[in-house]
């Protein structure tokens, strides 16, 4: 008699696992026998992105016509995040879901990431999909997928591990395989695109970059206009910068595999790119205060919030911050500040596109997710305060009470996902 039956116990069950990096083979035996014919499985790796990246390749193969699975990372139950032809789980996959982590829990018991993996890898079979595309951590776990004939490698930055550049680029491209075609972001770090070249190299993998040069933005005197890329409309959803590089990459997912003889037509592209949530875009929930979420955590996402406050003009806000991690924190006060990256901190602010000497961030209420030390919070508040007046709050709760009474123009609430998702769901009740 199995120890897990339900999908509620197959959640608590992966929600317990620890985060950690596992053996290929060790992963592998945690998958069931290849369906037939084997699932086609897109795996998207990176520091940013990978989420946006996958549910915009998903949403363009399932509107091709291709039974399609999603799986994608991120703090929700692992139920709510295996996707097929973007639905829940239900029927055969609902219960392949429960056997997976029946059988993790009796065999090799996995890392979160490898077990949520598997998991998914066994819905999807069991589901009949003819495309599979899959967010992965480790990029070596792709090298025991059945069949991978396109891949992608995300924006590369810094992640919290403490792992250089050059070591996230190369742990990043083990995703590649022989044959392959390896979409990866406009824009990379130099130290991550020669990682990312030698990598497609030594696999023998066909590797894509789409050229910066042909996004295109509109003119600030034509708001209305959309910004393109390469002659596809991207949605509105998408029109920041690092927002329509990921779009950059799902494109040229697809046309890879319409090169490799499957049939995804531009009106595929366009109307799936078209029905997809931007997940990680900036969220207003009010307008007067205002209101906005956003699960940025990296110095480059918080590059890409300020430059889009900046634009709108938004000042005196009040930050809720929630980060998991003290690494890379004291780069993203920085960046959350003035907008500038660490490379760029020593140029003139005044010489960067929509960056002016005072900040949209008055004050910073620093807190932790749930479930996390509330410990960290003091720790993150001793490195902010070489940008910001700072104030630890225990709870998320408190910390958007005291940022509302705090004035201002409104409250802005990011650091992780996480906490952004909290924070939704204790505003709206």
């Amino acid at each position: 008699m199995r120890t897990i039956q339900t999908m509620q116990q197959a959640d608590e069950f992966f929600a317990s696992l620890p985060d950690g990096f596992d053996a290929p083979q060790d992963f592998a035996a945690a998958l069931p026998p290849a369906a037939e014919p084997a699932v086609k499985y897109i795996p998207v790796a990176g520091t940013a992105g990978k989420t946006t990246v996958a549910a915009l390749t998903a949403g363009i193969l399932k509107e091709a016509g291709f039974r399609t699975g999603l799986y994608t990372a991120g703090s929700e139950p692992l139920s709510a995040r295996i996707k097929v032809d973007g639905q829940p789980l239900t029927g055969a996959a609902a219960e392949a879901y429960a056997e997976a982590a029946d059988r993790i829990l009796e065999g090799t018991l996995l890392s979160r990431p490898a077990a949520e993996l598997a998991a998914a890898c066994s819905c999807f079979g069991a589901a009949g999909c003819f495309f599979a595309v899959v967010e992965t951590a480790d990029g070596a776990l792709a090298s025991v997928l059945p069949e991978v004939p396109a891949c992608a490698v995300t924006h590369i930055g810094p992640d919290g591990s403490g792992r250089t550049i050059e070591r996230l680029a190369h742990d990043a491209a083990a995703v590649m395989r022989k044959g392959s075609v390896c979409v990866t972001a406009p824009g990379q770090p130099k130290a991550a695109l020669t990682e990312i070249i030698v990598a497609a190299g030594k696999a023998d993998c066909e590797l894509v970059v789409p050229e910066e040069d042909d996004i295109t933005f509109p003119d600030e005197d034509k708001p209305t206009a959309r910004v393109d890329y390469g002659g596809y409309d991207v949605p509105p959803a998408f029109m920041g910068y690092h927002a329509a590089c990921n779009v950059a990459v799902a494109v040229e997912l697809s046309l890879a595999l319409w090169r490799k003889g499957h049939d995804i037509q531009d009106d595929a592209i366009l109307g799936g790119m078209a029905a997809t949530q931007n997940r990680s875009s900036i969220r207003i929930l009010s307008r007067d205060p205002l209101v906005i979420l956003d699960a940025c955590r990296t110095p480059q996402q918080a590059a890409a919030l300020l430059r889009v406050l900046q634009m709108a003009k938004v000042r005196h806000l009040n930050a809720v911050i929630g980060l998991r991690t003290k690494e890379g924190a004291e780069d993203f006060f920085a960046t959350l500040e003035n907008g500038l990256l660490p490379a760029d901190q020593k140029k003139d602010k005044d010489k960067m596109p929509g960056m002016g000497e005072e900040g949209p961030i008055d004050r910073l209420y620093l807190t932790v997710p749930a479930g996390e030390d509330p410990a960290l919070a003091h720790t993150l508040a001793d490195l902010a305060r070489f940008h910001f007046e700072t104030e630890v709050c225990t709870d998320l709760e408190q910390a958007i009470a005291a940022a509302r009474a705090a004035g201002g123009r409104g409250i802005l609430i990011c650091g992780s996902e996480a906490l952004a998702l909290e924070a939704e769901h204790l505003l709206e009740n």
